[in-house]
């Protein structure tokens, strides 16, 4: 019996671990660092689950639970325990809340042979298993794009979607044939896929299309038109941002483009209420000015938008993040602005290079390495594709590798690599 407990203590703590490694996977505060930390105790409480009398007791139980993050755990340790069959059974007859869960724990597990009984799934004729299956490939990053190119096609869009985010690098020929009429598509998010797609394959219609999304007020498309455009580019994202409707968007989208007119634009935000954090996040990530120390007002001097009646509450990603303190900040930009060139692009207060991204990628916020993990796989031709869902130490090996190619990465505009 006093096994039991320790196991249904391992169960209770790996769930509770896996919820706060998930948060710290998008989190505004959080480095990769940190996040191996929390992740460091959450394997721990697995592992103590990874016995053949523990699975009886209390993991298969764990699939009766109405937590996902339970239903995660149960899920990743029987796949250590070679389970596997078991899993994609329990996945094929579950409901749609239980296989998100367990999806999940597929996407991270590092089984050998999953990706490819996973494949297997693809023949049944349940729409949204297939579905579930292609996000969960794509985030595995172990199917080739030949593969999932037949499933651009498929009647559900989440699953063409999904198997655009997979399939990279995507043959540039398969690119031409198959993307025009996805990019042309009516579905909002699947012409979004087949942009990001046709970047990573080189094509400038991808571009073009780009541009159109953007000007279409399509949020990401904005952050692709400021990592790959150019000052004009710049520029017309620093307009659309001065409209209060489009702003918290652009302005996310503005700290990637790393351009002088959106360093000075983000610094002019910095005592606007609505996207003071999030200008200070943009400003500090392009300019490299941790708002830290004397860049930064001590809790007691933050404002309280609760006393706000036009403000908004909704609890948002960079609530997490500090108040700049205007004042100093500015007084820095004052006298570093002149170090900053027009026509050139920057990255942590550096001119954009390959090492610097890697940098980056190493050291900013997990939330924003998402985004730049989506310009190396671009800039590289979809050669180098970090998981930054994935447990940290996969992270780490995908970054070595990058590193070790020593990478030279234009900083011009993406489109002057198109073809």
């Amino acid at each position: 019996m006093m096994l039991v407990d320790v196991w249904e203590e391992h169960l209770d703590e790996a769930s509770f671990r896996w919820e706060q490694w998930e948060q710290a996977l998008v989190a505004p505060d959080a480095t990769l660092l940190a996040t191996a930390e929390r992740e460091e105790r959450l394997l721990g409480h697995l592992e103590g689950l990874a016995e053949q009398e523990a699975l009886e007791a209390v993991v298969r139980p764990a699939f009766d639970s109405e937590e996902a993050a339970r239903v995660s755990v149960a899920t990743h340790v029987l796949l250590s325990q070679g389970a596997v069959d078991e899993v994609l059974s329990r996945l094929r007859g579950s409901e749609v809340e239980p296989r998100v869960a367990m999806c999940r724990a597929l996407e991270v597990s590092e089984v050998a042979g999953l990706s490819t009984a996973l494949e297997s799934l693809l023949k049944l004729g349940d729409v949204d298993l297939q579905a579930r299956v292609l996000e969960t490939l794509a985030g595995r990053q172990g199917t080739s794009p030949e593969v999932l190119a037949r499933y651009f096609p498929h009647d559900e869009p989440r699953a063409r979607i999904a198997a655009l985010h997979g399939a990279r690098p995507l043959p540039e020929e398969l690119a031409r044939r198959m993307l025009p009429a996805l990019l042309a598509s009516a579905h909002p998010d699947i012409r979004l896929a087949a942009v990001e797609a046709g970047l990573t394959a080189g094509l400038r219609l991808a571009w073009e299309a780009c541009g159109r999304e953007a000007r279409g007020l399509t949020p990401e498309a904005m952050v692709l038109l400021a990592i790959g455009g150019g000052e004009e580019d710049t520029d017309f994202l620093v307009g659309l941002a001065k409209d209060d409707e489009f702003r918290p968007e652009v302005v996310w989208a503005l700290g990637f483009s790393g351009r002088l007119a959106a360093m000075d634009f983000c610094a002019e935000l910095l005592n606007v209420r609505g996207v003071a954090r999030l200008a200070g996040e943009a400003f500090s990530a392009m300019t490299g000015l941790q708002l830290e120390g004397p860049y930064a007002l001590l809790e007691e001097e933050e404002p309280d938008e609760s006393e706000d009646p036009e403000a908004d509450l909704t609890v948002r990603p960079e609530d997490d993040l500090p108040w700049p303190n205007v004042s100093a900040v500015r007084g820095w930009w004052a006298e570093s602005r002149s170090r900053f060139v027009e026509g050139q692009r920057y990255l942590l207060g550096q001119p954009f290079s390959g090492v610097v991204l890697m940098e980056a990628l190493e050291s900013s916020s997990m939330r924003r390495r998402h985004v730049l993990v989506r310009e190396l796989a671009i800039r590289t031709r979809g050669q180098h594709v970090i998981p930054t869902r994935a447990f940290t130490h996969r992270q780490r090996e995908a970054l070595a590798r990058a590193r070790g190619a020593r990478l030279v990465l234009g900083s011009g505009p993406l489109v002057s690599t198109l073809r």
